[in-house]
């Protein structure tokens, strides 16, 4: 999951500049002289409140992403260790030759890691698909994001190289 943030964190990034330079780039309301201008302003900023609520989203995702309750389960190395002495007891009890025991409790032994790693494999399975499901809502609010900044941005340039737009002067 981690190794996903920078792409988010980029461009997220990306989307908070070009707010930032199209909402620097509109004028005030009373500066706005007919309707064409209304109509301008009207349009960026709809299309500029559109973009920071899919960021907002992106950021809801993602941190239902990473904040996710870690279930993760290992692999017991001590389970076996101890299921090694009950093996041999075991197979001591139904009375198998000293030197037969190896191979019987080696497979047992393998027996018991396979099951032990596909629990362990089917939850962490799991865990994964989760937090891809989050990532890929994230990207895909991230896309609209970027869509709806875009827009804003074409808006406001457009209408300003028009002179629908008065200018800034900071």
């Amino acid at each position: 999951m981690h190794r996903s943030l920078p792409f988010f964190g980029t461009a997220l990034g990306l989307v908070i500049g070009a707010l930032a330079y199209a909402a620097g780039r509109l004028p005030k309301w009373i500066d706005l002289a007919d309707w064409r201008s209304v109509s301008a302003f009207i349009a960026s900023a709809t299309f500029l409140a559109l973009a920071v609520v899919e960021a907002s989203v992106v950021l809801f995702w993602l941190s239902r992403a990473i904040t996710q309750p870690h279930r993760y389960q290992r692999i017991d190395p001590e389970g076996f260790t101890l299921r090694l002495g009950e093996l041999r007891r075991f197979h001591q009890r139904q009375g198998l030759a000293a030197d037969l025991q190896d191979g019987s409790i080696a497979t047992d032994m393998r027996q018991m890691a396979i099951d032990s790693y596909l629990t362990v494999t089917l939850k962490i399975r799991e865990l994964n698909e989760l937090r891809y499901k989050f990532r890929a809502r994230a990207a895909r609010h991230l896309v609209l994001s970027l869509i709806w900044a875009l827009c804003a941005t074409t808006v406001i340039l457009i209408a300003d190289k028009v002179g629908y737009l008065s200018k800034v002067i900071p």
